[in-house]
């Protein structure tokens, strides 16, 4: 009889929960739904449960430890309507089906102002869909491949411990193409992409099918491409930072692009890029770093595209170009420290490598310059020695830097040695021109 009234208190205790009492997911969603359009709507510390659904222009701006905890299914927050914003808020659990498209945050709704927002434990982070001129700033997205503790063992290889205020144990972390993307914009304009951290996800930032969008200040590291971007014209990149990453970024099938001051550094693999152009046209890429990659810039199928500015350096290739790649203007680049300049196929004629007089500057070049006008008075050819070689025997290029290439190098400097594929820089620089 002494155990009866605890036993009673602790039922009693019990008896929301077991009665389906409202939760604070649904008092917001009530509060959501209530709102007049154009409300401010404030969260307060909690964990908000279950889906949220915006229909109406509304500012929902979480307070420090406000956190939407979606329940694996869908996405956490849907946004349907435009002129909406979301803020301050920790956003998490959404569900995992690829083939929905399933997101942390789903935006369908035009102009919908998306910051300072922390992001895990999802799909996609925040996935746009057919929906302009949104701002997604200073956010930060962590995929679940973002977690570095992980334990080596075999056994148990991948699995990952998640926090404790989380109250879950430990689980599995997604393999990379079950991973979906940090930011995914499809069949969009005029947006801005700015001040975003994203670790960890598919690929960091994705295009697809989108216009006149500018992506600035953002840092993209652990994933396979910082930056995919496919069938998407007029857009610019100013000043983001790609590290890390099986390819820095990975641009195709585009047009009419602005690359310029961004940063494409240490993205190392068996096959990694810096930067990757395929069939890019008409495409300016000026005064970026492509520091030390496996392949600093590759380029295949582009065309009329202006190259200037830019240091490639300490990369195994400093620079891949096709001949399929017709038309394109090198200038005051900078090639240093890279194992390999060039690779390249043929003698590479249908592109330019001075612009409006001025060359690239090449490590170990001839720096003849009587007139002192910072051009060299002599051509600058440079082969690619071991290219047609490497593919099929990597470890030819331990003869890189050999005594033998080097009285190759210098044979062809002079005499042009016929049928030896590589590049001749008619206006070679004597300096490097100022750092971009």
């Amino acid at each position: 009889m002494k155990f009866c009234r605890p036993i009673f208190a602790i039922s009693l205790w019990f008896a929301p929960w077991l009665v389906g009492a409202e939760t604070a997911g649904d008092r917001l969603r009530e509060e959501i739904a209530a709102a007049a359009s154009g409300a401010t709507i404030a969260v307060p510390l909690g964990n908000y449960d279950g889906a949220f659904v915006v229909e109406k222009p509304l500012h929902l701006i979480g307070q420090p430890g406000a956190v939407l905890h979606g329940n694996g299914q869908g996405n956490v927050l849907t946004v349907r309507a435009a002129d909406v914003e979301i803020a301050g808020l920790v956003i998490r659990g959404s569900g995992r089906n690829l083939s929905e498209d399933q997101a942390a945050v789903y935006i369908s709704g035009a102009r919908a102002s998306i910051h300072d927002n922390r992001i895990f434990d999802m799909l996609h982070g925040i996935y746009v869909r057919h929906a302009n001129q949104c701002r997604i700033v200073n956010n930060t997205i962590f995929g679940d491949g973002s977690v570095e503790d992980t334990v080596a063992d075999p056994v148990i290889a991948g699995l990952k411990a998640t926090d404790a205020a989380s109250g879950e144990v430990c689980a599995p972390i997604d393999p990379q193409d079950r991973r979906g993307n940090g930011i995914h914009l499809w069949n969009s304009s005029g947006d801005l992409i700015e001040g975003n951290t994203i670790s960890g996800t598919r690929d960091g930032v994705y295009f697809s099918f989108t216009r006149q969008t500018l992506t600035r200040r953002n840092h993209v590291s652990h994933v396979r491409y910082g930056l995919h971007y496919m069938y998407s014209d007029e857009n610019r990149f100013e000043g983001n930072r790609f590290s890390e990453n099986a390819a820095g970024a990975a641009l195709m099938f585009s047009k009419n692009l602005i690359l310029r001051g961004n940063y494409f550094v240490s993205n190392r693999s068996h096959r990694a890029y810096g930067l990757l152009l395929q069939s890019i046209d008409d495409s300016v890429i000026e005064n970026n770093v492509i520091d030390g990659n496996t392949v600093g810039l590759f380029m295949e199928n582009a065309n009329n595209d202006t190259i200037r500015g830019n240091r490639i350096s300490s990369n195994y290739v400093g620079l891949r170009v096709n001949e399929s790649t017709d038309g394109c203007r090198f200038g005051e680049n900078q090639f240093v420290g890279n194992i390999h300049a060039l690779e390249t196929s043929g003698q590479n004629q249908s592109n330019e490598w001075t612009i409006l007089g001025r060359g690239n500057f090449w490590d170990g070049a001839d720096r003849l310059d009587l007139n002192r006008d910072g051009i060299a008075d002599l051509p600058h050819r440079e082969p690619d020695l071991f290219g047609v070689w490497r593919r099929t025997f990597p470890a030819i290029g331990l003869l890189s830097a050999s005594p033998g290439e080097r009285l190759l190098r210098l044979i062809h400097s002079r005499l042009a040695l016929v049928s030896l594929p590589g590049i001749t820089d008619l206006k070679s620089l004597t300096a490097p021109p100022s750092a971009p």
